[in-house]
């Protein structure tokens, strides 16, 4: 489920996420991401280059003044060594083969300079979130499953490209008005399935709970942005291979 505006990216976090190379002339590469997320770090200033492999998304990114949108597989950049102050991948680790794309991160990035990998995730620790996920359960069990795909971060955590890692968790707060969680529920395919009747009575209680939990300021819905960076080591890269005598016998 989306709300009715997407969560903006903290700036703080981006500094943090980046290692604090996101300002006017730093080199970034994104690596499939969505146009929003280049966008707003074009108006950075940055020199950007967006790696996409659907044509339609790096075509837009191409459009986005300041970017340079490219169709290419993240695991194989056509791209030269130690030409980027960051890599940044939002939301789209997990759809990327861990085995070869760290090292062709490891590759294009600048000595000693870092990877950021994010995901914003919806907090489902709020009691009303924890309400409207019951509800909707009762017609959908996999609505609100808040599986994201975190887990895969752990690839990173272990390479040897990227011995030195950090994390950090930033709560992103978005508006909600009582029409849009109406429309957020009305938009599961398991709620419009349900006959006119069930479905009225479904969206009334989804209304009823945005009335019972807004407060003063409206209806809040919390996300998580979690963050890690990792620093590049080059010594995977450059150290020399030393082959044992017993691999070149050949046995007659």
């Amino acid at each position: 489920m989306r709300s009715s505006s997407a969560p903006e990216f903290p700036p703080r976090a981006l500094d943090w996420l980046s290692g604090g190379r996101t300002g006017p002339g730093d080199r970034v590469l994104t690596l499939d991401c969505t146009p929003s997320f280049c966008r707003m770090l074009a108006r950075r200033g940055v020199e950007l280059f967006a790696v996409h492999r659907d044509p339609g998304v790096a075509a837009v990114c191409h459009q986005i003044p300041g970017a340079t949108g490219i169709c290419a597989v993240a695991e194989s950049l056509p791209l030269d060594p130690c030409s980027f102050d960051t890599v940044l991948v939002h939301q789209s680790f997990h759809r990327l083969a861990p085995g070869l794309v760290l090292s062709e991160i490891a590759r294009v990035l600048r000595p000693s300079h870092c990877i950021g990998v994010s995901w914003m995730t919806r907090d489902d620790s709020v009691p009303w979130v924890r309400r409207l996920t019951a509800l909707l359960h009762t017609v959908d069990p996999s609505a609100m499953s808040g599986d994201y795909g975190t887990s895969t971060v752990e690839a990173l955590l272990a390479s040897k490209y990227f011995p030195t890692s950090e994390h950090s968790r930033h709560r992103v707060w978005v508006p909600v008005p009582r029409q849009g969680l109406v429309a957020m529920a009305q938009a599961l395919p398991a709620v419009q399935r349900l006959d006119e009747d069930s479905r009225n009575s479904l969206l009334e209680e989804v209304e009823q709970l945005h009335q019972d939990s807004a407060g003063p300021g409206g209806l809040l819905l919390p996300y998580q942005l979690e963050c890690w960076r990792a620093w590049v080591s080059h010594d995977e890269l450059t150290a020399s291979i030393e082959v044992d005598d017993a691999g070149l016998r050949i046995r007659l």
